[in-house]
């Protein structure tokens, strides 16, 4: 992979950032590309590297994918935990294109991994943060946002996506340097040990990372900025409205389930439907005996309804233990791999999302 990598970096010209066309964006996964396509939308189309049916996990990138990320301007993606087969050719190609780690945007809302968990806060970001909001003269809605509690959270959507807004509306321009430690990257891709990567299932974290993406393709194409900003508030509020009518529609449900791995904590949570338990651990490792021991005697003590598989897993193992369960199987597809790349993939996602829990758990 080296090899590959650093020979594509020999041919590839340095992007400048005095662009004659549209910046040349690249994605990691589906609902990245998604929100990058809705605020570039009558500038440019970015490009996506996992391709269909793709696994984030463990792909191996292909020459193709290689030289794209090499030609790049800039990389939007999650960071390394989610896509580790980008981190090396980060590392290698990192004079040639801007990284922006999305789950290290200041402000994003970050989880524990596996069953039992907490919230935890972007403590990297803690102090900045707060000097962030002392600087915007917005001190109390930030200590607000920053010292609520884990209840809170789900009971006050509005309240989050309001601070969202706020980033937004104050001019995250204005900080184009505060984490950007060489003048190509934002952070370094990592987060603390145990934190869940699946940070885009949860739309109010997608309202926080709008604006830096508005701001990260303005700070390359300041002909285009007024069309990014008027993009990310078409985009915002979209989602927005769409919050409220996920909320509506999954309020009602009741019962347990099972899903196949740890990826939906930032969705449940935002929902308040916890999953029951999750047969691989975050990182799609297949269950042991134990595991599956612990599944069982979990499901006899609550109200299993089904279990979720995803389309790119082998669902033998789902059968198998739905059908020691006696529950029903359906698939989930958090990060969009059977769908068709666009800017409506985004919203697509989360209401598939919310049509599977309904098929599954809808009162009788």
């Amino acid at each position: 992979m080296r090899t590959l990598l650093s020979s594509v970096a020999l041919c590839a010209t340095l992007p400048s950032l005095a662009l004659a066309e549209a910046p040349r964006v690249v994605t990691d996964i589906p609902p990245v590309h998604a929100l990058v396509a809705q605020v570039m939308q009558g500038v440019g189309e970015p490009d996506l590297l996992l391709p269909p049916g793709g696994s984030p996990h463990g792909h191996q990138m292909r020459p193709s994918e290689a030289n794209t990320l090499a030609n790049g301007h800039l990389l939007f993606w999650i960071g390394a935990a989610q896509s580790p087969w980008i981190e090396e050719a980060t590392e290698t190609l990192a004079t040639n294109i801007r990284s922006v780690p999305l789950i290290e945007v200041e402000g994003t809302h970050l989880r524990l991994g596996g069953h039992d968990h907490g919230e935890e806060g972007h403590d990297d970001h803690g102090e900045d943060h707060a000097d962030h909001a002392e600087h915007d003269d917005h001190g109390d809605d930030h200590a607000a946002h920053e010292d609520h509690d884990h209840e809170a959270e789900h009971d006050d959507h509005h309240n989050h996506e309001d601070h969202a807004e706020d980033h937004h509306d104050h001019d995250h321009e204005d900080h184009a340097g505060d984490d950007t430690s060489d003048g190509h990257h934002v952070g370094d891709g990592h987060v603390h040990d145990g934190i869940d990567h699946h940070a885009w299932l949860d739309p109010v974290n997608a309202l926080i990372w709008l604006p830096e993406i508005s701001r990260q393709l303005a700070e390359i194409d300041p002909d285009n900025a007024a069309t990014y900003r008027e993009n990310t508030e078409a985009a915002m509020t979209r989602i927005k409205t769409l919050t409220g009518e996920l909320t509506a529609r999954l309020s009602p449900l009741e019962g347990g389930f099972f899903v196949y791995h740890d990826a939906y904590g930032y969705f449940t949570d935002r929902f308040d439907l916890p999953a029951s338990g999750a047969i691989a651990d975050s990182d799609a490792t297949p269950p042991g005996a134990r595991r599956i021991a612990e599944l069982q005697a979990e499901a006899e003590a609550a109200d299993i309804r089904c279990l979720f598989t995803e389309p790119q897993f082998d669902t033998r193992t789902a059968d198998r233990m739905a059908a020691t369960l006696g529950v029903k199987v359906h698939t989930l597809d958090p990060v969009g791999s059977s769908m068709t790349p666009g800017p409506d993939l985004y919203d697509d996602l989360l209401l598939n999302l919310a049509k599977g829990l309904e098929a599954c758990l809808t009162p009788e």
